[in-house]
């Protein structure tokens, strides 16, 4: 097998490390530049195989250098925005980080599937999606949801043409087998995607948007107990 996969927002590396071992070529962009030595360091036979592209960017709209805030110990959760940071008082570190679009990636390949949870620059993927009608689109997208964004995410993805979806909680994925290849699944991971979630779980944008609500409502009555774990949503042409 020698299609790709994009892993939007690459962190520890464990997402790509699955998809490599799933037998897919993989294109990964990370903001932060220690994650990316770090990932260089742990691929390093899978990048000089070049089944492994591993970019220092962060998506965007805007072309060229753009402010990317480190949070001090959170490491997944460093971004383009300062104010998903900030807002408890954390002090971030500033760094200036060269920019990525959609377009620009496909140049390497045409991904089979497109993971993103880059932390608030999500609906600039969505958009970005939307608007690449001169590329062939992923069969499967996912997206980490959040409360800003979701609205914008499955409007984008419905006018993509994307018509099926599907509500995964990443809080649920530790400690899962991926039975076909006997990989145990972190805490880091998203899981599985694609062809591998379950069939009977897809639903139609109007159900999918339904139960996110019910979700989000769970979260607001009780988030420790009703609404545990953080939630990405899956899409697919069918």
């Amino acid at each position: 097998m020698h299609e790709c996969i994009f892993d939007l927002g690459f962190h520890n590396g464990d997402d790509t490390d699955y998809y490599l071992k799933k037998g897919y070529n993989v294109v990964a962009i990370e903001g932060n530049p220690e994650l990316v030595n770090l990932g260089n360091e742990r691929f390093k036979t899978e990048i000089s195989n070049k089944n492994l592209i591993l970019i220092n960017r962060v998506l965007s709209d805007k072309i060229g250098e753009i402010p990317f805030y480190l949070h001090p110990t959170k490491h997944d959760w460093s971004s383009c925005k300062k104010q998903k940071l900030t807002w408890d008082g954390t002090v971030v570190k500033e760094i200036t980080i060269k920019t990525i679009s959609l377009n620009e990636l496909y140049r390497y390949y045409v991904p089979y599937y497109i993971k993103t949870d880059i932390e608030g620059n999500d609906t600039i993927l969505v958009k970005q999606l939307y608007e690449s009608i001169n590329y062939i689109k992923p069969k499967f997208v996912s997206f980490e949801l959040s409360r800003m964004d979701y609205y914008e995410i499955f409007s984008y993805l419905h006018v993509a043409g994307y018509n099926s979806f599907q509500l995964v909680n990443q809080a649920n994925n530790k400690g899962k087998i991926d039975e076909e290849i006997n990989y145990i699944f972190t805490e880091y991971s998203s899981g599985l995607f694609g062809e591998w979630l379950p069939k009977s779980k897809w639903l139609t944008i109007d159900e999918t948007l339904t139960n996110y609500m019910k979700y989000k409502e769970l979260k607001i009555i009780d988030n420790q107990e009703l609404a545990l774990g953080w939630v990405d949503l899956h899409a697919t042409v069918s």
